[in-house]
């Protein structure tokens, strides 16, 4: 049995399943933080315009209740499940390209049961299509280290292309932002010293944009060093060896389980074209 046939079996598309269920509630806690930011942003512009002492004293308690809520509840159940999500996408790309699992590792192998319960609270009675041949068909070598290392520039090629698009797209919200809070300023005749309130108040949703592009940047980093390695410019074609193998795994592994995550909308909206590239 082959690569080919391995990420076709049952087993294997349970566990692709389980862990696209996982991040995928592990982002819906990651919009929930957005959301709370965007909260303290609207609580502290309305105290700007509202001048009473008390809403101001509840505006404060709620700003740091939601906070706390962020740092102490959110922030965990988001790397909780992402770790777990890493780890059954882990046990699966072991099974598939038959590699041992990593026991010196911190994280504990995924049980079957606890794989098999995640995909029932999935909802999918069946795998869906896009889960099908997840590193390819018949473009897969037959020799099988070429076709491990296939693989991993396969996950390396498309979460560098995707997290880069995604980057873009945050530095265009924070330049746009700044240009049209700066325009609507100067056309209603506003203050410098009001401008100064309102950067103020969107300082919170600063920090989020800021820490999302310094973590985005950090894992291209990581990635692109990845793929230096695994390309056949590094001059090591045809004398690759199991131990290459396992350390890159190990490093995309790391990858996934610390990395920040790209939204679902726009990983769905670029999963297509993406798609389309590699075939061309």
């Amino acid at each position: 049995m082959d690569i080919r046939e391995r990420q076709n079996r049952p087993w294997s598309l349970e566990r692709l399943v389980a862990q696209r269920w996982l991040y995928s509630r592990a982002k819906r806690v990651e919009n929930w933080r957005l959301v709370s930011v965007l909260a303290v942003v609207g609580l502290l512009l309305l105290d700007l315009a509202v001048d009473a002492e008390l809403y101001s004293q509840l505006a404060t308690m709620v700003v740091v209740v939601l906070w706390f809520l962020d740092q102490a509840v959110l922030v965990r159940c988001a790397d909780g499940m992402k770790e777990e999500a890493a780890a059954i996408q882990e046990d699966f790309d072991c099974f598939v390209l038959d590699l041992p699992w990593p026991e010196h590792g911190t994280v504990e192998r995924p049980t079957d049961d606890r794989v098999q319960e995640l995909a029932r609270m999935s909802g999918q009675g069946e795998a869906p299509p896009e889960l099908i041949d997840w590193y390819g068909g018949e473009e897969i070598p037959q020799d099988e280290m070429e076709a491990r290392l296939h693989c991993q520039r396969v996950n390396c090629r498309w979460d560098g292309r995707l997290r880069k698009e995604w980057l873009c797209f945050v530095n265009s919200i924070v330049a746009g932002s700044v240009v049209v809070g700066f325009v609507l300023a100067a056309l209603a005749g506003v203050s410098v010293l009001e401008v100064v309130l309102w950067a103020a108040a969107g300082l919170r949703l600063s920090a989020w944009l800021m820490t999302e592009r310094a973590a985005q940047a950090s894992a291209i980093k990581r990635m692109e060093k990845i793929r230096g390695f695994l390309s056949p410019a590094a001059g090591k074609a045809g004398t690759w060896t199991l131990c290459d193998i396992l350390l890159v795994q190990a490093s995309i592994f790391e990858h996934r389980r610390a990395g920040p995550m790209v939204p679902d909308w726009f990983y769905r909206r670029r999963r297509t074209s993406h798609e389309a590239l590699d075939r061309d």
